[in-house]
């Protein structure tokens, strides 16, 4: 049994006004000099495996974006947020005893801190593109962590993927094409066990991207009214997107037919409850599930603005995904791509990927591209997004085990392996 040391906490808000919760053994330990600085769009303070690192003998916090991000939080230029996290990096370089800081990113987190450690290495240009409807600002330097660790990152498109575009127009939920419905029996619908032909998968995916893509132009188009005081309101305007709800719950097509990103292309680690490791071809062990419906305003739907969809933009081309990939997605115009980011970071890097979750495939697709010399995989069997056991899936009580100690065990191996940091 690994010794457990007793923790204590203390919270700050640094000169941004950014909250941050740092947990820390009683008594430094071997491991205090290394601390590990978990950040999202939303509330991180007590993130569990951040938390139960440090009873490992680590220095960690956890510290939350002014703003939140994406269209389900309030608008927050990604910018500002680079420059929030920079300077929660700052202060964490700066903390008694600290001598090596490393990111994790954990789902949207995981976008955010390697788009982070992306700019801190490379600066902007990338973004500088003059297809962008919104400039990219100057942006001072920002200090490098020292290494970076993706759990369960996501895919970087999560507004598009949640969108429904069996829905007409933006006024309600009710109205809705037959031919895009993924409730309908007859495009391979059935309750917990979708098989959808390959006919509506391509047709649906191919739909969404371009029902995203009308709801840009309607920014764009609203944009200039309300620069020529015609809008709905002088600086801004609501939109109400039916079908379209917040979080990985409101994914479509693939959390109904869990075929659909389902299993990895090749052989990697896959840990165990009981902390063994095996090596074989990832399979999901995600249950399948209904998104809410998009006639329910609550859970079902989101409100937006003009400004957050076109700060936020995405483009695509021919977008689709099977069993094992994504593709279609500019990736470079998109600072929250963890498989664009990881191609310019250097430092040692783990991706780490939870298997009854709808994110990891992810996992793989980012760690075959990334550029560091040190970089490790990893997939934790039966766990679900927030790294508990599904326990609806187990064939039989106790099968995934302690999956979440499990995992934090093998990330404080993983941060004090050999000479890395």
């Amino acid at each position: 049994m690994r010794e457990l040391f007793e923790t204590r906490s203390e919270y700050y808000k640094n000169s941004r006004r950014v909250p941050i919760t740092v947990y820390q053994p009683k008594v430094k330990t071997e491991n205090s000099r290394i601390a590990v600085l978990a950040m999202h769009g939303g509330d991180y303070l007590s993130f569990p495996p951040m938390v139960e690192l440090a009873k490992r003998g680590f220095i960690t916090a956890g510290a939350n974006p002014n703003g939140g991000g994406g269209m389900f939080g309030p608008r927050a230029d990604h910018w500002s947020r680079m420059q929030d996290v920079a300077s929660v990096v700052e202060f964490m370089k700066n903390y008694p005893g600290v001598e090596k800081l490393v990111l994790m990113g954990h789902s949207n987190g995981g976008c955010l801190m390697s788009s982070y450690q992306y700019i801190a290495e490379n600066g902007v240009d990338r973004f500088r593109t003059p297809d962008r409807f919104f400039p990219v600002p100057e942006m001072p330097k920002l200090p490098k962590a020292d290494g970076l660790m993706l759990l369960d990152a996501n895919y970087g498109i999560m507004d598009m993927l949640a969108m429904d575009p069996a829905v007409v127009g933006h006024e309600d939920g009710w109205t809705r094409i037959p031919e895009l419905d993924i409730y309908n029996p007859e495009n391979g619908y059935k309750k917990d066990a979708s098989e959808y032909s390959q006919e509506f998968i391509t047709r649906f995916q191919k739909a969404q991207v371009k029902y995203y893509q009308d709801l840009i132009d309607y920014c764009k188009e609203r944009y200039e009214l309300i620069q020529k005081g015609k809008g709905r309101f002088v600086d801004d305007e609501p939109i109400l997107l039916p079908g379209s709800g917040g979080g990985s719950s409101s994914n479509k097509l693939f959390i109904q037919d869990t075929r659909l990103l389902g299993r990895t292309k090749e052989a990697h680690p896959l840990l165990h409850g009981d902390g063994s490791i095996t090596n074989e071809v990832i399979v999901t062990k995600r249950l399948r599930s209904d998104s809410p419906a998009s006639n329910r305003y609550r859970g079902g739907s989101t409100t937006t603005t003009v400004l957050s969809m076109l700060s936020d933009e995405r483009k695509f081309g021919d977008f689709g995904y099977d069993s094992s990939y994504m593709w279609g997605e500019d990736m470079n115009f998109n600072p929250m791509s963890t498989r664009a980011n990881v191609q310019g970071i250097t430092v040692p890097l783990l991706c780490e990927g939870n298997t009854a979750s709808h994110e990891f495939i992810n996992t793989e697709m980012t760690y075959n591209v990334a550029k560091s010399e040190d970089k490790s995989i990893v997939f934790l069997y039966g766990a679900h997004h927030m790294f508990l056991p599904e326990k609806k899936a187990e064939a039989f009580p106790g099968e995934f085990g302690d999956t979440l100690n499990a995992f934090v065990d093998y990330m404080a191996d993983w941060l004090t392996e050999g000479n890395r940091f």
